[in-house]
C-alpha cells in the first residue's frame, strides 16, 4: 500500500512531537506524503488545541518543512476544524478535517473523548442517562457542521464509540443507535457526495480498541453510497504515524472497498489497497 496520512498533530496542539521528527519518521516508514492536521484554535480555554498565535507558528513551521524536504516527501498543511473553532479564516489551509469533540449542554461544553467518566456523567446528568438521546446530539452535530464547513474529510464519524469497546455504555448493536447514526451519515452522503472518511486508527493505538472509526455496520452503509475514504492514524507521536494500516487494508476490503485517497500532486487522489 502507497503510504500517507493526512491526520496527524504535533507539540503545537496535543502531539508529542515536533512537525520535523513527524516528517522524518515519516521518511523513514516510506511515505510519499504527509499532511499535518493541527487542532483549530477554539473559542474557549482548553489544553489540546492551538491559540490564533499558535496557529500562524504552525502554518510558517510546516511551510519551511515543506521546501526543506520536499525533494523526499509530499507536505501539506491541512487542519483539523472542530465545530467549536474560533479561526476567522481557513482557506489558506491545504485540506480541512472537521471534527466534533464536544458536546453542548446548556451553558456546558462536555468532552466526549476526554474520559470515559466525563461523558457517562454528561450524559447521566444532562440526558437522563440516555446514551441515544445524547447520540443524536452528536451525529445531529457532526451533519450539520459537515453540511455547513464542506470539508475535504469527515473526522472520526463515530467518535462517541471511543470508550464503548464491547458496549460497556451503551449498546451499539441496538437498532436505535444505528439508525440514529446512518440517519445522519446518508444525509450527509446525499447533500455532500464528495466528502471523504476517515478510517482513523487513533484509539486502536492509544486505547486498545478492536477497530477503527468507523464501525462496521456505518462502513457498510459508506460502501453502499459510494463514498470515499482514507486511512489515517489520527498520529500524535511518530510510532503511530501507519498504525495498523496494513490491518485496515483488509478490513476495508471486507467491505468492498479497493481503493482509499491519499495526497499526493496537491490534492486527494484514489490508490489501490
Amino acid at each position: 500500500m502507497i503510504k500517507s496520512n493526512c491526520h496527524t498533530h504535533t507539540i503545537l496542539c496535543d502531539g508529542k512531537n515536533s512537525a520535523e521528527e513527524m516528517v522524518e519518521a515519516a521518511i523513514k516508514k516510506g511515505f510519499v506524503s504527509l499532511g499535518f492536521s493541527g487542532h483549530s484554535p477554539m473559542y474557549f480555554e482548553n489544553d489540546w488545541a492551538m491559540t490564533e498565535e499558535g496557529l500562524k507558528k504552525y502554518s510558517e513551521e510546516i511551510a519551511k518543512l515543506k521546501e526543506k524536504y520536499k525533494e523526499k516527501i509530499e507536505i501539506y498543511c491541512g487542519l483539523e476544524l472542530d465545530a467549536d473553532f474560533s479561526c476567522s479564516d481557513i482557506s489558506n489551509f491545504d485540506y480541512i478535517i472537521a471534527s466534533v469533540h464536544q458536546l453542548h449542554c446548556g451553558e456546558k461544553i462536555i468532552s466526549i473523548d476526554y474520559t470515559q467518566k466525563e461523558l457517562s456523567d454528561c450524559v447521566n446528568n444532562d440526558f437522563g442517562g440516555d446514551w441515544y438521546l445524547m447520540s443524536e446530539q452528536y451525529y445531529s452535530s457532526v451533519c450539520e457542521f459537515v453540511l455547513k464547513i464542506k470539508p475535504d474529510v469527515v473526522g472520526h464519524y463515530d467518535l462517541i464509540e471511543k470508550f464503548n469497546e464491547n458496549s460497556v455504555c451503551f449498546d451499539s448493536e441496538s437498532k436505535i443507535y444505528q439508525s440514529i447514526a446512518l440517519k445522519y451519515l446518508d444525509k450527509i452522503c446525499e447533500e455532500n457526495p464528495d466528502v471523504i472518511f476517515e478510517v482513523n486508527t487513533g484509539a486502536m493505538y492509544r486505547c486498545g480498541k478492536k477497530l477503527p472509526y468507523p464501525s462496521a455496520f456505518i462502513m457498510k452503509r459508506l460502501k453502499e453510497n459510494n463514498m470515499k475514504i482514507t486511512i489515517t492514524g489520527d498520529s500524535h507521536d511518530v510510532s503511530s504515524l501507519d498504525f495498523a494500516f496494513e490491518e485496515m487494508k483488509g478490513y476495508c476490503k471486507s467491505f468492498g472497498y479497493t481503493e482509499a485517497y491519499i495526497l499526493k500532486n496537491g490534492k486527494f487522489v484514489p490508490v489501490s489497497i
